[in-house]
């Protein structure tokens, strides 16, 4: 996978993400509403060397029949 500046292995790209979620959570507490904590989680990834895009859409197919497109929020 590459990224920003770094590679990382699988194992080290789960320790970042989940590492940047937690700072996030200490950073700012709990009550804001999801939007901040997304772009917060953003800005965390991107001080990281990693990129990250909000708000994807991805088309959406069950058994070669098509479902519409899935929002991912990140």
């Amino acid at each position: 996978m590459n990224t920003n500046e770094h590679e990382y292995g699988l194992d080290d790209l789960v320790k970042v993400v989940v590492g940047a979620a937690y700072e996030v959570s200490n950073a700012l507490g709990c009550g804001f509403l999801e939007k901040v904590y997304e772009r917060a989680l953003v800005r965390e990834l991107e001080l990281r060397g990693l990129a990250a895009r909000t708000q994807v859409s991805y088309p959406l197919e069950y058994k070669g029949m098509s479902l519409g497109n899935y929002m991912a929020d990140m």
